[in-house]
C-alpha cells in the first residue's frame, strides 16, 4: 500500500472514531483490525489515547464500543491512569505493530522534531498541523504532486505541468476534485496553481508548484 492509501485509511478511521490528528496511524490501522482485542493491543491503544489527551472516560467508552471484555477494559483503565506506560515508535516497531518495515518511513515519525534538519522537510506537512486543516481529497492531492516530483526526479518544489488525468492517476481522486483541490491548496499557501485549459484540437498542461519550504499552517 502507497502513503497515499496509508493517509486515506487513516483518515477514514479517524474521522470515523473522532481522534485528533496526532494519533500515531498504526494505532489507528490497529483500531481496524480483528486483532484489536488480542494479548496488549487494548492496552497499547489505551495508552496512546490517554497521551493525546483523551480522559479515562473517553477511553473507556472507546474500548467498550470495540467489545473487549468489561474486565479487561477495568485493568486497562487502571494502568493507564497511573501514568507510567507509553508506547513509542521504537516498541511498535518490535511488536510488528507499525505500518512500515521502518519506522523512519512513518510520516509521523518523520515529524518528531530532531536536530540537523535540511532547511526544507518534508515531515513539515505533518508537524505544521497541515493533515488537520486539510480535507482528505485536499491531502491527496498535495501528496499526489510530491509523489508526481519524485518519480519524475525533480527536487521538492519545481514546477509541474501536470495533466489533470495524471493528478486523478496518482491521487486517486475523481475529475471533479482535481481542479477543486488545487484551487484551494493555492488558497491556503502550499502550491502555486495556473490552470490549463482543454480543447478538441490542442491543450496547455495545468502548472502546479508546491511552495518550500512548506510554511506553517495558520
Amino acid at each position: 500500500m502507497g502513503e497515499i492509501e496509508r493517509l486515506e485509511d487513516f483518515e477514514r478511521t479517524r474521522g470515523k472514531l473522532r481522534l485528533p490528528v496526532d494519533v500515531k496511524p498504526c494505532i489507528i490501522k490497529l483500531l481496524d483490525e480483528p486483532s484489536i482485542r488480542e494479548g496488549d493491543n487494548p492496552f497499547i491503544i489505551a495508552c496512546e489515547l490517554h497521551r493525546v489527551g483523551r480522559t479515562e472516560k473517553q477511553i473507556e467508552s472507546l474500548l467498550m464500543r470495540l467489545n473487549i471484555r468489561d474486565s479487561k477494559v477495568r485493568g486497562v483503565i487502571k494502568s493507564v491512569a497511573s501514568g507510567k506506560y507509553e508506547f513509542g515508535c521504537p516498541t511498535l516497531e518490535e511488536k510488528g505493530i507499525c505500518l512500515y518495515e521502518k519506522r523512519e518511513d512513518c510520516f509521523w515519525y518523520q515529524a518528531i522534531p530532531r536536530e540537523s534538519q535540511r532547511s526544507y522537510r518534508e515531515r513539515d506537512f505533518w508537524r505544521f498541523g497541515w493533515p488537520g486543516r486539510l480535507t482528505a481529497p485536499e491531502s491527496m492531492i498535495y501528496l499526489a504532486i510530491r509523489e508526481i516530483e519524485k518519480r519524475r526526479g525533480l527536487p521538492a518544489g519545481s514546477r509541474l505541468y501536470i495533466s489533470r488525468k495524471e493528478l486523478m492517476r496518482v491521487s486517486g481522486r475523481g475529475h471533479s476534485w482535481v481542479l477543486e483541490c488545487c484551487e484551494r491548496l493555492k488558497k491556503k499557501g502550499l502550491i502555486e496553481f495556473r490552470k490549463g485549459t482543454q480543447h478538441r484540437w490542442y491543450g496547455r498542461a495545468s502548472q502546479v508548484k508546491r511552495i518550500i519550504p512548506i510554511p506553517r499552517s495558520k
